[in-house]
C-alpha cells in the first residue's frame, strides 16, 4: 500500500528508557525495523527524532519528542512511523494532547508492531492509541509495583536495599565486586575497580561507637557545636570521605563539607540507628537488626531535638575547659568568665563583664583536670550516679503530642473568643509546666551520666583524658562549681592553688 504526504516528511520516533550499555543499541533497532515499515509502504524516512535513555512519563523532559511536535505545528510532517505504542508515550495524558495536535495538522501514525495505521479521525482509532498507551502504563505501573513489593520484602527481611552506605553498618565480607566508574563511555573507554562487598546487616564497630557517642554527649548536656568541634579536632571521615566518593552537585564535582548538624540529627533519630527495617521513610519491620542505641534513647534524642527551649543559635564554641563556667571570685555573684589574650599575648581568665581575676588560662584548666581526676578516682564516685526509677519513655512522648493538640485547642478557642486572653496565657503555663517535667523526666531516664564510666573503671586519668571538651566540661558542670579567686601573683611561685575554689567540695589544698 503507497501512502503520500505531498510536501511533508516521513519520520520516525525512537525511544529506550534506560540504556544501560550506553551504545544506543536499542533506539537503533527500533529505526532498522521503522525503516522496514517504510519500505512496505513505499515511503522513506526523511527525519529521525531519538530519545535515548529518557522514560516516556509525563513529566521527563523529552527534546527529541517536543523537537517532533514543534515541527508537527510547523506543518513539516506528515506521517510517523514508530515501533510501538509505549515507544511514543506512557500516559493518557500525553497522548491526548499528542492526538489533538496530530488531528489539528492532519498527520498519519503508524505503528510497525500493530501492522496498520492508528486512524486518528475516527473515535476507533483515537481508542485503539489510547488502550495501547494505557496497556503500556499498567504494565509499567504492575512492574514498578512488583519491584516496590520486592524492596518492601527485602527490608522486611532485614536485608539491605543497596544505596549509599548508612554511616555505622557495614563489615567487609573479604569479597568484592567489579563496578563501572564511568557507566555512560562508550564501550572501549570504560574503566571498572573492584570494591568490597559489605555486610550491611552488621556495625562497622568505629563509626557505631561515634554515633553512641554523640547520642551519650547530646544527652548529658554537651552541645550540638560542641560534638562537631570534636569530630573536627578527631578528624572523624563521614561515609562520602571514608569510602572515597566523588560528591557531585546539580552535575559538578563538589568539595566534601564535613559534618553538619542535620546529618547528626538525621543518624542519631533514624529508626535505622536502633535496629529497625525501613522503607521509604516507614519502619516496615522492628528489631531487624543489632540496634546501635536503644529505642528508648533514640525516642529521647527525638525529644531533645524537638524542644523549642533548646539554644541552635550559631555562636562561639567554647575552645578552653572553664570558658563561661569558671566564676568571678571578684563579682562573687555567679558572673562567669572567659578567655583573652593579656598584654604579653598570654591567654587568661577574665571576668566577662568587669575583666577582674586574671589567670593564666592553660594553668587554671591544668589544676582544675587534676582536681577532677582526683575526685573521679575516688571510690564513692558511684554514689552520684543516678538512681533511675521505671519510666515509660514512649508514654510521655505521647503526653508531649497530647500537649500539642491541647495548646493548638486553646489558641482556637482564645480565636473565637471562646475564653479570655488571661485564661488563655494560664492555660499556656500550665501546658509548658507539664512539658518541662516530661521532658525532665524522660531526660532523667534515658540520658547516660557522664561519670558513669569513671565508676566502672580503675583509671580515672584515662578515661578522663579519652572524653572531648565538651564532655569534660559537662562533668565540671555537674560536679562542683568553680570560682577564680582574687590572690595576689608571687613572683617565682607559680600556679596558686588558692586561686581556685571548688565550691561543692574543697580539694585545692590536698591537690596541692
Amino acid at each position: 500500500m503507497m501512502i503520500t504526504t505531498p510536501d511533508r516528511w516521513t519520520v520516525d520516533y525512537c525511544r529506550i528508557s534506560y540504556d544501560k550499555r550506553g551504545a544506543a543499541e536499542g533506539v537503533g533497532t527500533q529505526h532498522v525495523e521503522n525503516e522496514n515499515s517504510a519500505d512496505e509502504l513505499g515511503l522513506t524516512i526523511a527525519q529521525t527524532y531519538t530519545d535515548n535513555d529518557l522514560s516516556a512519563f509525563s513529566g521527563i523532559e523529552r527534546p527529541d519528542y517536543q523537537r517532533m511536535i514543534e515541527d508537527i505545528e510547523a506543518g513539516k510532517i506528515g506521517t510517523i512511523i514508530i515501533r510501538h505504542a509505549d515507544r511514543l508515550h506512557r500516559s493518557v495524558e500525553e497522548v491526548s494532547r499528542f492526538i489533538k495536535v496530530a488531528r489539528a495538522h492532519d498527520v498519519k501514525l503508524y505503528s510497525g508492531m500493530k501492522g496498520s495505521f492508528y486512524n486518528l479521525n475516527k473515535a476507533a482509532g483515537r481508542k485503539d492509541l489510547i488502550n495501547d498507551t494505557l496497556n503500556a502504563e499498567y504494565e509499567s505501573d504492575h512492574r514498578g509495583e512488583r519491584v516496590s513489593d520486592a524492596r518492601k520484602r527485602q527490608a522486611r527481611n532485614g536485608d539491605y536495599g543497596g544505596g549509599v552506605r548508612p554511616f555505622g553498618w557495614g563489615v567487609d565480607t573479604g569479597r568484592v565486586r567489579s563496578v563501572c566508574v564511568n557507566p555512560k563511555a562508550p564501550v572501549a573507554e570504560r574503566r571498572y575497580e573492584d570494591r568490597p562487598v559489605l555486610d550491611m546487616s552488621r556495625h562497622n564497630e568505629a563509626e557505631a561507637a561515634e554515633i553512641r557517642r554523640w547520642a551519650d554527649d547530646l544527652l548529658s548536656g554537651v552541645s550540638m557545636r560542641q560534638v562537631l568541634a570534636d569530630l573536627a579536632e578527631r578528624g572523624v571521615k563521614t561515609v562520602a570521605e571514608a569510602d572515597g566518593r566523588n560528591l557531585r552537585r546539580n552535575g559538578r564535582a563538589v568539595k566534601h563539607e564535613g559534618w553538619n548538624s542535620r546529618t547528626i540529627k538525621q543518624i542519631l533519630t533514624h529508626p535505622r540507628t536502633s535496629g529497625h527495617a525501613v522503607y521509604q521513610g516507614e519502619i516496615v519491620k522492628r528489631n531487624a537488626f543489632e540496634p546501635i542505641i536503644p529505642e528508648e534513647k533514640r525516642q529521647a534524642l527525638i525529644t531533645l531535638f524537638a524542644d523549642p527551649t533548646r539554644k541552635t543559635t550559631p555562636g562561639n564554641t567554647p575552645k578552653w575547659l572553664g570558658s563561661l563556667i569558671y566564676r568571678c571570685g571578684v563579682c562573687d555573684d555567679g558572673t562567669t568568665m572567659t578567655v583573652r589574650k593579656n598584654s604579653r599575648g598570654q591567654f587568661v581568665y577574665r571576668c566577662r563583664t568587669k575583666g577582674h581575676c586574671s589567670r593564666l588560662a592553660a594553668e587554671a584548666d591544668s589544676f582544675v583536670e587534676l582536681a577532677m581526676i582526683e575526685r573521679l578516682s575516688r571510690a564513692d564516685i558511684a554514689d552520684l550516679l543516678p538512681q533511675r526509677a521505671s519510666v515509660d519513655v514512649a508514654g510521655l512522648r505521647d503526653r508531649l503530642r497530647e500537649l500539642d493538640a491541647e495548646e493548638t485547642d486553646v489558641a482556637i478557642r482564645a480565636a473565637q473568643k471562646k475564653i479570655t486572653a488571661v485564661m488563655m496565657e494560664v492555660f499556656a503555663a500550665e501546658i509548658e509546666r507539664q512539658r518541662d517535667e516530661i521532658r525532665k523526666l524522660i531526660n532523667d531516664a534515658t540520658a547516660e551520666s557522664p561519670l558513669a564510666e569513671f565508676a566502672a573503671s580503675d583509671d580515672a586519668a584515662k578515661v578522663w583524658h579519652s572524653k572531648s571538651l565538651g564532655r569534660k566540661r559537662e562533668i565540671i558542670r555537674l560536679l562542683t562549681p568553680i570560682t577564680l579567686m582574687p590572690v595576689p601573683a608571687v613572683r617565682g611561685r607559680g600556679f596558686d592553688p588558692a586561686s581556685v575554689r571548688f565550691d561543692a567540695w574543697q580539694r585545692a589544698r590536698e591537690v596541692a
